[in-house]
């Protein structure tokens, strides 16, 4: 692209952050499909709206004259994020390399909290969910729609065929249609308007793109949120039950039209490849897991660098070098032989804050209204859905880390600050029946 066209298209997006500030969070979910398209200087779409977001957010609070300091668990946890991140990188062994993760990871961070900035009021909230799922149902139906001609096994790994629609590998496409399943499912079950039918479609999209990524970390995560949204949020038990007996409704019938089907034995070797060693090295999570810790143990407060396992696991040191590792299978062990303790301090500030969060929204929406959907304002219902994602997670988490992706760990950090944008507007629409209530001064 031309310098003078990349002059233009930066002038105006500039003028549409100051225009409307909340344009760079709707781009960020409407351009998902394209999320992961190069622009110049090796950056993605994805990652420059995300800096966009962070830059919107930094502007309205410097016009709103709010603090630029951390003033909320969510900003503090991104202030020892970022401080973790650049230790681990100053103390890793090849800077350049774990300095490009790293300042991905701390943008990402930051991101969440723009979100939480951006999509602080019920308009703007409508609008920014409206494209999120409109983008995502896109990026799911691209699986769905390339389809799933061939599959063949290995010891309990598909080797092929698997759906990974705008991604380049199956697990990452799984991990995003889980979170993405579950928050449009949570958000089709508590909202009354269009953006129903719309989270509803989302949520058939998403579930089918599951199916077909054979993501066993994806349906790990998938199934936790199914269980956690059922305890905690009733609306979603009876669709959840008629989803569940129509599954298993197709796969009896298929099973008597094709008794010689392999589904069933491939779903099994699957399941069980998880939990053993094997001939496939990859799969072979137990060693993988292993020289996460062993990495971890090296440099316990800040790890050994972003990025850095698969270089540590090659080394000379480690007993993984045959199986090319890319990471520990595990989001704590990863986080933690690459982040060290600081990172994991940091995730657990943020988990804190999402689960304040999602009670507020629980006990305001639900405890109030009970099971009248009618009356559950969108701020809690959009909080209580990106929490079941980020259940979905932490569900895929205990058995794999498809968070390399950028697009991937930009929606899981898109999720954590839309969350918090609807606390805000939880805590808002709270202070105004606080105002409404109190008694006019007698004169």
């Amino acid at each position: 692209m031309p310098l003078p066209m990349i002059a233009l298209a930066a002038l105006l997006m500039a003028a549409l952050v100051l225009w409307r500030p909340v344009t760079p969070l709707v781009l960020l979910g409407l351009l998902a499909p394209i999320g992961m398209t190069q622009l110049p200087a090796s950056l993605d779409v994805v990652t420059v709206l995300s800096g966009l977001v962070v830059v919107a957010a930094a502007w309205e609070a410097l016009i709103g004259r709010a603090s630029l300091l951390p003033t909320s668990a969510a900003a503090l946890a991104a202030s020892i994020w970022t401080l973790g991140v650049l230790g681990s990188v100053a103390f890793s062994d090849d800077l350049a390399r774990a300095a490009v993760l790293g300042t991905w990871q701390i943008l990402a961070a930051w991101t969440a909290i723009g979100i939480s900035v951006l999509a602080r009021t019920e308009q703007r909230m409508q609008v920014s969910v409206a494209a999120v799922l409109l983008g995502a149902s896109i990026v799911a139906g691209s699986g769905v729609i390339d389809g799933v001609s061939s599959r063949g096994a290995f010891n309990g790994s598909v080797v092929e065929g698997r759906a990974i629609g705008v991604f380049s590998q199956p697990n990452e496409y799984g991990l995003y249609t889980a979170m993405l399943w579950a928050f449009s499912l949570v958000l089709a079950c508590l909202v009354h308007s269009w953006l129903k039918w719309l989270a509803a479609l989302c949520s058939v999209l998403s579930l089918a793109g599951l199916a077909a990524s054979f993501s066993r970390g994806a349906w790990m995560g998938a199934a936790l949120a199914a269980v956690v949204m059922a305890i905690l949020v009733p609306q979603t038990r009876r669709p959840q039950a008629i989803g569940l007996a129509a599954g298993l409704g197709l796969l009896s019938a298929a099973l008597v039209m094709v008794p010689f089907w392999q589904l069933p034995r491939l779903l099994l070797d699957r399941i069980l490849s998880v939990f053993a060693g094997g001939t496939s090295p990859y799969d072979n999570r137990p060693a993988l897991m292993a020289e996460g810790l062993r990495e971890w143990q090296q440099n316990l407060l800040f790890g050994v660098g972003p990025n850095m396992y698969p270089v540590q696991s090659r080394s000379l040191a480690s007993e993984t070098r045959t199986l090319e590792g890319q990471h520990a299978h595990n989001l704590v062990l990863t986080v933690g032989a690459e982040q060290g303790i600081v990172g994991l301090v940091a995730l657990g500030v943020f988990v804190a804050a999402v689960v304040v969060a999602f009670s507020s929204a629980r006990r305001f929406a639900l405890g109030r209204h009970g099971a009248d959907t009618h009356r559950v304002p969108l701020g809690a219902a959009v909080t209580m859905s990106a929490a079941a994602a980020l259940v979905a997670l932490v569900g895929a988490g205990v058995v794999d880390y498809p968070l390399r992706n950028a697009l991937t760990r930009t929606t899981a950090w898109m999720f954590l600050g839309l969350a918090l944008a609807g606390h805000r507007c939880v805590r808002n629409r709270q202070d105004d029946q606080q105002v409404r209530s109190m008694p006019e001064p007698v004169h």
